[in-house]
């Protein structure tokens, strides 16, 4: 008996060691290199929604990848995360048809995470939300359903934007 009770502690602890390893392990994801021109594309095409939006005519603009990452870098830079037990480092987006990735790299008191959440983009009410169906933290996957009623996963947007959707790699947004 103390014999199988010491193997099944083996067993416990190097699957433990295991679970550790996979959730502090960096996920594989396509690169994002950020650039100052996508950057400024993005802020050029927000401009020309936000002009639409003031003269009161539908307007669209698709972002691609490059774009989104980019501001997300440049934003980052210019506003650091306030310090706290958990701050945000980075974040890349990857879309794929209409699914969208997110990897975030978050410092949680001097140790580096990454979390990785995919999904798709619901819209209504003037309200985003990403509907999660892939959670890892490292490379350690999670059921979806863990997040559902504990984080909120959502951002109200101004009343004029009618429509935000991921569409065959590129993030949609309309205006009426």
């Amino acid at each position: 008996m103390k014999k199988v009770v010491r193997v099944l502690i083996i067993i416990l602890v190097i699957v433990s060691i295991l679970q550790l390893w996979l959730m502090l392990r960096k996920p594989s994801m396509p690169a994002a290199e950020p650039s100052p021109e996508a950057a400024r594309s993005f802020d050029r095409k927000l401009g020309e929604l936000i002009l639409a939006s003031e003269q009161r005519t539908p307007g669209q603009i698709r972002l691609t990848e490059a774009e989104l990452n980019s501001k997300i870098q440049a934003y980052l830079q210019e506003s650091p995360m306030p310090a706290g037990a958990a701050t945000l480092k980075a974040a890349t987006v990857h879309m794929d048809g209409d699914q969208l990735q997110a990897l975030l790299a978050v410092d949680v008191k001097g140790l580096d995470l990454y979390v990785t959440l995919g999904g798709y983009l619901s819209f209504k009410d003037h309200l985003l939300k990403l509907v999660p169906s892939k959670v890892k933290v490292g490379s350690h996957p999670l059921p979806a359903s863990l997040l559902a009623g504990r984080l909120d996963l959502s951002l109200e947007v101004p009343e004029a934007v009618s429509e935000i959707r991921v569409e065959n790699g590129e993030l949609v947004v309309e205006t009426r």
